[in-house]
């Protein structure tokens, strides 16, 4: 499916109100299952070397490259970061590629990436996303334990833990969708902060071979969120969830000066 396809479908699901249904088919010839064997968390350490060789020598200089030279990303409220070494990180999700623009606005941090299943992909590609981090979720209860006991480690060794609430990715897509429950699931029941990125659109005056213009990002870094000890875990998921949602709201109409309303201005 081309971009401008991918466009025309996400116009359409958003008159349906189909927020977080997924766009371009999955192939699961280019997937490797999720199983308990998956390696949440690297055992050896020749796995960990080499893991941090691929990151230090392809994904960080292809991280720079895409931030720096591409999109130009601008980082606004890094001072939100300070004294925070774990917590969730939520943000929307819009281009197959940012997780580089996170991985540049929180430099200095350690990272895990929460996908989806079929993320996992073989090749190139799906190697240099595991040596980043990635956590595939799986619909297989057994996996879930692993996939829930790898966010409680990574947190507890000072790592944020990213999770995209939106769950489908919208390419170029600049308002904030309904979020799902998952990262404020993890949030309470670990009782960690989530802080709230929303990464938005500036006009480059170029274009890309398919016609649509190329955007260049802005990182919003908001203050982190905290779950209220006056809260039930149910509530305070919809306080989290609620409460983060309207801060991506206020960017968005701010940064684009006009009301957040679905089904127009597409």
């Amino acid at each position: 499916m081309t971009n401008k396809e991918h466009i025309e479908k996400y116009k359409e699901y958003e008159k349906l109100g189909k927020f977080n249904e997924d766009i371009n088919p999955v192939d699961p010839d280019s997937c490797l299952p999720v199983t308990k064997d998956f390696e949440y968390i690297p055992k050896s350490n020749l796995k960990k070397f080499s893991n941090w060789l691929k990151r230090a020598f392809i994904v960080s200089p292809y991280t720079w490259h895409l931030n720096k030279i591409v999109r130009k990303t601008k980082v606004f409220g890094k001072e939100n970061l300070k004294g925070l070494k774990s917590a969730i990180v939520t943000c929307n999700h819009f281009y197959i590629f940012d997780c580089l623009a996170i991985k540049h606005a929180l430099k200095g941090h350690k990272l895990k990436f929460c996908v989806a299943e079929y993320n996992n992909k073989k090749g190139f590609l799906g190697d240099m996303m595991r040596a980043q981090g990635i956590l595939p979720l799986s619909k297989n209860a057994g996996v879930l334990r692993y996939f829930s006991n790898a966010v409680e480690h990574y947190l507890l060794n000072d790592n944020y833990v990213v999770f995209y609430p939106e769950q489908a990715m919208w390419h170029m897509y600049e308002k904030p969708r309904p979020f799902k429950n998952g990262a404020f699931h993890y949030a309470v029941k670990f009782n960690v902060p989530i802080i709230p990125l929303f990464i938005t659109f500036r006009s480059s005056g170029k274009f890309e071979k398919d016609g649509l213009e190329r955007k260049y990002f802005t990182v919003h870094i908001m203050p982190p969120i905290y779950p209220r000890e006056d809260l039930s875990k149910a509530e305070n998921i919809e306080y989290m969830k609620n409460k983060i949602f309207e801060l991506c709201k206020e960017i968005y109409e701010k940064t684009y000066e006009k009301k957040l309303k679905y089904g127009e201005n597409l």
